[in-house]
């Protein structure tokens, strides 16, 4: 289920924009969010970024997001380890990391790859010394 899908069925009167970079995809707005800028500010910002840009689109929505506002990135659990992340882990640490009990499958045969999954959540403005983490 897509992240706007579960937001509707659980949140009356939820207003969602939507952007992605993929021309075949069903978002509002087809454009490349790291060259967008926002005309407003989100209360939250979700998405599953690519790896290897996943730091650049968490600092973006950290910025874009309204004060104390969240931002919700699906990232592997390997992301926290590395020299390369640790100056950002000293500014702001997520809040919430909700580990994936059970391996996803992000393959093109539907099939289930080795790596293991988080949720990563950021409070703006919030500086948590120590993350909370909850198996689900």
């Amino acid at each position: 289920m897509s992240y706007p899908t579960a937001f509707k069925q659980h949140y009356n009167n939820v207003n969602i924009k939507t952007i992605d970079l993929r021309e075949d995809s069903l978002a509002d707005v087809k454009t490349n969010y790291l060259e967008t800028k926002l005309n407003y500010k989100p209360d939250i910002i979700i998405t599953n970024p690519p790896f290897n840009i996943a730091r650049d689109i968490i600092e973006k929505a950290l910025g874009d997001v309204s004060d104390n506002g969240y931002v919700v990135m699906l990232l592997r659990l390997n992301y926290f380890g590395g020299q390369v992340r640790k100056d950002m882990w000293d500014k702001q640490l997520p809040e919430y990391a909700f580990i994936h009990n059970k391996i996803m499958g992000f393959t093109d045969d539907g099939k289930r790859d080795s790596v293991e999954y988080m949720h990563c959540v950021w409070k703006k403005n919030c500086f948590p010394n120590f993350i909370k983490t909850k198996i689900i």
